[in-house]
């Protein structure tokens, strides 16, 4: 009998991998991108809201934020002349995100197509589930 998790820690880590090879030309990881994505989604995030969203580590987002800050993909809003610690993308990070977001979602779309549309759906709908459940 396979065992969830195994099976689960196989998938993960192939995807990751694959995500991981389109962002090295870029210097970029997984991780990285994820906080690219989130802030390109929501417009503006605090770091709070992006540790919270994945899970992760306060003092390693601060340093996965400082990264992308030096690599200037994004920078702190300024608001009538005093930096707020809000997180914006740049111009570079937007460009970098069109460029970028197009190959992962070609990606995704190449890895999810051996599903159907209607299996998407539950596939997504049993990913929130576990998401749900595992954040209890």
């Amino acid at each position: 009998m396979k065992l969830f998790f195994q099976e689960y820690s196989r998938v993960y880590r192939q995807i990751i991998n694959d995500v991981n090879r389109i962002l090295k030309p870029y210097n970029l990881t997984s991780v990285l991108w994820g906080i690219i994505l989130y802030i390109s989604r929501n417009g503006t995030a605090k770091a709070s809201h992006i540790y919270e969203y994945y899970c992760m580590d306060k003092g390693m987002t601060s340093r996965y934020i400082a990264k992308l800050r030096q690599q200037g993909y994004v920078s702190y809003v300024e608001y009538n002349g005093k930096v707020k610690k809000i997180l914006q993308l740049t111009d570079s990070g937007n460009k970098l995100f069109d460029e970028i977001n197009s190959k992962i979602r070609n990606h995704e779309a190449n890895v999810l197509s051996i599903f159907s549309n209607d299996e998407r759906v539950i596939l997504m709908d049993m990913l929130e589930k576990l998401r749900i459940k595992t954040s209890d």
